[in-house]
């Protein structure tokens, strides 16, 4: 099951109001847009966006199980957020929304969803193909793995997974891969295990975790697409307009609040978490995938 990561926290700082105008750029399975939509009511509009298309499907039988009565304006948009440019004029031409978003929302983190579809190759416990895109479209990981020179290979682990044996894993993998493919997700886990091993190293969490985050990273442009829409927003918004983002690792992080402390010394606004909002306690023990969560917002001034 699904469950939204700081649900409590995002709606009280970002305040969805009746009536308004709500992004949400990352729909996944509909769980903050869900109250968001509740909170926006019958004369608001919500636009849902997602690379996934199966994502998609999720969140609107979930957003069309609310009473039509109090059911706001829905477009479900099967798109990457990076080019919300695009999605907003779109929206524009083709279904008559004049109006400046209120509240623009991004939930970074993969969906439990995915985890639990062995077939989707992002779960490093279940056996399934060494995939790990979002979309159906692009390299896989493992064409990566397969393909990349050792030392790409290295540099992906280390830049995206920040991963201190990237060097012995790449060169692990390339060994590997002389002898036969590699093209199952339990099939690299081993390896990363098996050099985590050798060099007397035990984690708490699993060996490979690190390897598997950088390689999605990689083959999605999570941190590309993520500078591309933090880019373009300031032109989709107007007075009071709010953003706010749920990162997951360190370098989506990074890149959050070096944009938002950018716009505020720019006087396009103001930091609106002045101290980085993390899970509670309880949350994190009913769940636990959001225990890395960290969430920061921002209020535009016009």
């Amino acid at each position: 099951m699904h469950i939204p990561v700081l649900l409590k926290e995002v709606v009280e700082i970002l305040e969805p109001r009746e009536g308004d105008f709500v992004v949400d750029l990352t729909v996944g399975a509909g769980g903050h847009a869900f109250e968001f939509a509740n909170k926006i009511g019958k004369k608001g509009i919500l636009v849902g966006v997602d690379t996934d298309e199966e994502m998609l499907k999720i969140a609107e039988k979930k957003l069309m199980s609310i009473e039509e009565s109090r059911r706001p304006q829905i477009f479900l948009v099967h798109s990457n957020f990076s080019y919300i440019d695009q999605i907003i004029e779109k929206l524009n031409s083709e279904e008559g929304l004049s109006r400046t978003p209120d509240i623009f929302f991004a939930d970074l983190g993969v969906s439990s969803y995915h985890f639990d579809w062995a077939e989707r190759g992002f779960s490093l416990n279940k056996l399934g193909p060494l995939d790990m895109r979002l979309s159906r479209s692009g390299l896989t990981a493992e064409y990566v793995i397969m393909n990349f020179p050792e030392k790409q290979i290295e540099e992906i682990l280390r830049k995206y997974g920040e991963e201190r044996l990237s060097r012995r894993i790449a060169k692990e993998i390339v060994k590997v891969r002389q002898k036969k493919k590699i093209s199952t997700t339990l099939e690299l886990a081993e390896i990363v295990q098996k050099v985590y091993r050798s060099c007397g190293i035990f984690p708490k969490i699993h060996p490979a975790t690190k390897t598997f985050m950088a390689l999605r990273i990689f083959v999605n442009k999570e941190l590309e697409n993520l500078e591309a829409l933090l880019e373009k927003i300031p032109s989709f918004v107007k007075n009071g307009t709010k953003i706010g983002i749920i990162s997951f690792h360190s370098l989506e992080d990074r890149i959050v609040k070096k944009k938002f402390s950018s716009w505020q010394d720019q006087f396009l606004g103001k930091i609106i978490t002045k101290k980085l909002v993390t899970p509670s306690e309880e949350e994190i023990i009913l769940n636990p995938r959001s225990r890395s969560a960290k969430f920061r917002a921002f209020c535009f001034e016009r």
